[in-house]
């Protein structure tokens, strides 16, 4: 049973997890802030292609993300030609998967709660002359906090169990893009019952401490 396998593999699964929620939080609410700024019919598709990957298979979500990113791809070449950038099979790469699979779910969570907020508490500070900005920054957002916080537990889990786009892109390199999952997955495959039992162990008491804050904020949201 090697401990090693496990600790390098926690701290590569919640790096990946923490940086894929805090990038998360700031593209959706920036997104958030854009459709509730821009009212026109026009921008309303973008809604369409924000929560996209939530029905699209994670390998699918990894092939796209490769042909993006790859050495091939338009972005990936250019990285990799100016600057000598490789995204593929790096951490990097692992927080771009992790970001588009939880980002449906970031985005629904806040714009849930932002639709919640009663129109009249707006209109009363739009006709004491306050800012759209200024409503966004000292309402919205204060209302909001609790969908926010949900959003962010959510993505958290999803970030958490994510594989099939991760293992496409970043691959399951030991103490570089080797997450939770993954070493489960190895230590599967490679019939080490004990290190798959002990990760299984992890995961599961990371996944309880999950649901019990999930149903601490839940009891918290009903007053």
């Amino acid at each position: 049973m090697n401990n090693k396998v496990l600790i390098e593999a926690s701290k590569v699964s919640f790096t990946v997890v923490l940086l894929v929620v805090l990038i998360g939080l700031l593209l959706a609410m920036g997104a958030v802030i854009f459709i509730g700024f821009n009212q026109k019919k026009r921008y309303r598709w973008l809604e369409g292609l924000f929560i996209l990957p939530m029905f699209i298979p994670p390998s699918a979500i990894g092939y796209i993300i490769l042909m993006i990113f790859g050495r091939q791809g338009w972005i990936g070449r250019f990285l990799y030609q100016m600057f000598d950038i490789s995204i593929i099979f790096t951490l990097t790469a692992a927080v771009i998967a992790g970001i588009v699979v939880t980002f449906p779910i970031m985005y629904q969570s806040i714009k849930a709660a932002v639709l919640s907020i009663d129109e009249d508490v707006l209109n009363a500070a739009r006709v004491y002359g306050a800012s759209e900005l200024t409503i966004w920054i000292k309402i919205i957002f204060p209302l909001s906090i609790q969908g926010i916080l949900n959003g962010m537990l959510l993505s958290f889990a999803r970030a958490f169990g994510e594989f099939g786009a991760t293992i496409l892109v970043a691959g399951n390199i030991p103490g570089k893009t080797q997450t939770l999952p993954m070493a489960l997955y190895y230590a599967i495959e490679n019939n080490d019952n004990q290190q798959a039992l002990l990760i299984l162990v992890v995961i599961f008491i990371v996944a309880i401490f999950l649901v019990s804050l999930y149903k601490t904020l839940l009891n918290y949201m009903r007053y």
